[in-house]
């Protein structure tokens, strides 16, 4: 008789796929930003990339970068976007192909002070081009015991992005990501 066969035969398929809950949000991830995760900054990152002036780091979105300067050390971080998904009405698709959102900047400095300006960032979207960014509040000096955190504002499309800080004008650190609006 073959249905106990079948019912063992998928029975065993079953606990070789699994059938267990949606897994848990992954560590440095934000557990929730519209309907999909987004980075968060790392609790315990394996290596943080060091950069001094001269120099460049490329990033993902959420790693911290130790940023070496003549006057300060401090440690930059990006988190987000924490980005509003467009909501349907029930049953019909998101169709919003851009959405507004907040990048979180965090200084913390070990050494001596430097300002951190709103307006020492640059936002490119995936044409390379510019989105303005609005900020809680314009600048703040990074000093020990005294972190900067600028929340920046934007419109963000559909797409690969960057943030990058250019405290001299040219990029030190640029932090990557994708948007995602689906």
């Amino acid at each position: 008789m073959r249905p106990p066969l079948a019912a063992a035969g998928i029975a065993a398929v079953l606990a070789l796929v699994g059938c267990t809950a949606a897994p848990a949000p992954r560590a440095g991830v934000a557990a929730h930003s519209g309907a999909y995760p987004v980075a968060a900054a790392s609790a315990a990152p394996t290596t943080v990339p060091t950069v001094r002036p001269g120099g460049y780091a490329l990033v993902a979105a959420g790693d911290p970068v130790d940023v070496h300067l003549p006057h300060a050390d401090l440690r930059l971080t990006v988190a987000g976007p924490d980005v509003d998904v467009p909501t349907p009405p029930p049953g019909q698709p998101i169709s919003g192909t851009s959405a507004p959102g907040v990048l979180t900047v965090t200084a913390v400095a070990v050494r001596g002070s430097t300002a951190i300006s709103s307006a020492q960032f640059l936002g490119l979207d995936e044409d390379q081009d510019r989105f303005a960014l609005r900020t809680d509040r314009r600048s703040g000096t990074a000093s020990p015991g005294h972190p900067v955190t600028l929340h920046l504002r934007s419109r963000f499309a559909t797409g690969h992005t960057t943030l990058s800080w250019r405290p001299a004008g040219r990029p030190l650190v640029t932090w990557d990501f994708t948007i995602e609006i689906d």
